[in-house]
């Protein structure tokens, strides 16, 4: 048995060449057309999920708690107030958010996990809207984007 020699020498044809680089100047210009401001929609979206998860944060607390834990919102701030494990906390929204409640403030008492009103909150940002409503009794909270 005589061993094959299957080794070219020659490299890459001009072809392979050009193809490569239109696959790679293709994925470059895909990229570059994501525009800033859904990276800017991306921040506060996160922002809103922190919101939401201090929320969730204050119902679980109240679990075991015998006290009444509450989170406070306040008409056009940009911070909003924990009432948890006996002590006060006050948040800020990140990325410019600001809530919207149509009151002066607006309070969410959760009592063993279960809250004491229904309502609903808005969240105003430079690039976004969101609605963030917090149902009866089970403390539940649904996001909408406006």
């Amino acid at each position: 048995m005589a061993k094959l020699d299957c080794k070219n020498n020659q490299g890459f044809s001009f072809v392979e060449v050009l193809g490569v680089l239109f696959i790679v100047c293709s994925v470059i210009f895909i990229l570059s057309l994501n525009p800033v401001a859904s990276y800017e929609k991306y921040k506060e979206k996160v922002a809103v999920n922190e919101l939401i998860s201090n929320i969730y944060m204050v119902q679980t607390k109240s679990l075991t708690d015998s006290r009444t834990n509450y989170i406070e919102f306040f008409e056009n701030a940009n911070e909003y107030r924990m009432y948890y494990d006996g002590k006060s906390e006050t948040r800020h929204i990140s990325e410019n958010g600001k809530t919207g409640v149509g009151l002066r403030s607006l309070q969410f008492r959760y009592r063993r996990g279960n809250v004491n009103r229904a309502n609903t909150v808005l969240v105003n940002f430079p690039n976004s809207r969101y609605e963030i409503i917090i149902h009866l009794e089970t403390g539940y909270v649904t996001l909408n984007e406006k």
